[in-house]
């Protein structure tokens, strides 16, 4: 898997997180229980996923991850449009986030520079 891979969480959920033991604990979102496992994008799938599942969302983190630390745990599955996008099948670890970026809607999402 040669991709960069990213999540997306809305940022008052993401500052709750930071909160608690200064962000060290795994991030667990709700899909982990109730899917087994946490969604991740390609960055050509971000403003998809953008539109489709933070529509009612002012502000989003995105979260690039270390595709090569979670890269045991990555199953590519077929999902909207039957495209495959990575499922992290495991919480996300401090340790596996690369960077994050603060994105806020303006009229609609401007997704950082990524290339």
């Amino acid at each position: 898997m040669s991709e960069r891979l990213f999540h997306l969480v809305p940022r008052d959920a993401w500052h709750a997180h930071m909160t608690v033991d200064g962000g060290s604990a795994p991030w667990e979102p709700p899909s982990l229980a109730s899917e087994g496992f946490v969604h991740l994008s390609h960055a050509d799938q971000l403003a998809g996923t953008l539109a489709l599942h933070f529509a009612n969302c002012s502000a989003v983190v995105l979260l690039e991850v270390d595709r090569v630390r979670v890269a045991a745990d990555v199953r590519l599955e077929p999902s909207r449009g039957r495209a495959l996008f990575p499922h992290l099948y495991r919480a996300l670890d401090a340790d596996d986030v690369l960077q994050t970026w603060t994105l806020e809607r303006q009229g609609g999402w401007v997704l950082p520079k990524l290339g």
